[in-house]
C-alpha cells in the first residue's frame, strides 16, 4: 500500500505552506525584524518622564461637572407635543365628531345625524374661543351621538338584508 504525501499549498490559514524551517533553524515565523525595539516590542510601557500635566490621557471632568439636562427638559420629537401627557389644557380634537356625524347620516340616520354635527361645530367653536373644557364635553358629546347613529344604521342594514334573505327564500311572501 503506497502512503500518499500531504501537499501544503499557500493561501487560507496559518503561515505560508513549503514545509521547510526558515534559515537560521528553529520553527514558526522567527524572531523579531532586524531594528526592532529590545524587550520585543509591542505598545510598551509610559514614555518616560510621567503624565503631561493635567492628568494625561483623556483626563477627568470639566471643572463645574458636566452640568444637567437643559431648562424645559428634553421635550419630544418636532411636531408633538412634549412628554408626559395631554394634562388639563391643550386642543380638542373636533374633527373625529365632525367625520362620525357624517358617517351617521350616510348609515341612515337621516336629519337625526344633524344633531351630533351640530355640537361637534359647537365644540370647534368653543375650542376657538379657548373654551376648552366646554369644547371637550361638546365634542364627546358629538362622538357619543354619532355612534349610536352609525351602531343603529348598521343594525337597521343588518335587519333589512335579514328580511331579504327571508323574504327571497320564502318565494317573495312573509
Amino acid at each position: 500500500m503506497e502512503h500518499a504525501q500531504i501537499v501544503h499549498a499557500a493561501g487560507g490559514y496559518g503561515p505560508p505552506g513549503g514545509g521547510y524551517p526558515p534559515p537560521g533553524g528553529g520553527g514558526g515565523f522567527g524572531g523579531p525584524p532586524p531594528g526592532a525595539p529590545p524587550g520585543g516590542g509591542g505598545y510598551g510601557g509610559p514614555p518616560p518622564g510621567g503624565p503631561p500635566p493635567g492628568g494625561g490621557g483623556f483626563g477627568g471632568p470639566p471643572p463645574g461637572g458636566y452640568g444637567g439636562p437643559p431648562p424645559g427638559g428634553f421635550g419630544g420629537p418636532p411636531g408633538y407635543p412634549p412628554p408626559g401627557g395631554g394634562g388639563g389644557g391643550g386642543e380638542v380634537n373636533t374633527t373625529l365628531p365632525l367625520i362620525l356625524g357624517i358617517a351617521s347620516f350616510f348609515c341612515g340616520c337621516g336629519l337625526l345625524a344633524g344633531i351630533p354635527i351640530y355640537f361637534a361645530v359647537q365644540a370647534k367653536n368653543l375650542a376657538e374661543q379657548g373654551q376648552i373644557e366646554e369644547a371637550r364635553s361638546k365634542a364627546k358629546t358629538a362622538t357619543i351621538l354619532s355612534s349610536v347613529g352609525i351602531g343603529v344604521g348598521l343594525l337597521g342594514a343588518i335587519a333589512y338584508i335579514i328580511m331579504v334573505v327571508v323574504i327571497g327564500a320564502n318565494g317573495g311572501h312573509l
